[in-house]
């Protein structure tokens, strides 16, 4: 277990999902770093034109999210909204949700997650993006 890591020093891992090519982002998986277990955090770089995830809930975990640098979209429940660099999301258990990047950079969130024994996360089809100006 570290107690200190400095993220500077940790390389970008692709999320991948099992069975599949895509890629959804990079991440830096500070969890694995400090060996924690009630929780896992991360910090997310979701690309331009790219996502992070699928559209999803989890049965029984909370999620925080904290955006480090850049802009990008989150959809709670079906409604996108912008989000932008010092922004805390909360996300109440069973809530669908998805980042997506319309812009040009890249945007770094902090992600953050309950671990909760039994939980199981659920996917829908992203809904419409939003209407962009």
């Amino acid at each position: 277990m570290k107690h200190i890591v400095n993220t500077k020093e940790l390389d970008w891992e692709p999320k991948l999902f099992p069975g599949e090519e895509a890629q959804y982002g990079d991440f830096k998986a500070l969890w694995k770093e400090h060996q924690t277990n009630q929780f896992e955090v991360r910090i997310t770089r979701i690309p331009p034109g790219g996502t992070n995830t699928k559209y999803h809930t989890h049965s029984k975990e909370e999620e925080w999210f904290y955006v480090l640098k850049g802009s990008c979209h989150i959809c709670l429940e079906g409604d996108w909204q912008v989000i932008g660099e010092g922004d805390s999301i909360f996300k109440p258990i069973g809530d669908y949700h998805i980042f997506r990047n319309f812009g040009d950079e890249p945007c770094e969130v902090i992600m953050v997650g309950t671990n909760v024994a039994g939980s199981t996360a659920e996917k829908l089809p992203e809904p419409d993006p939003p209407k962009l100006t």
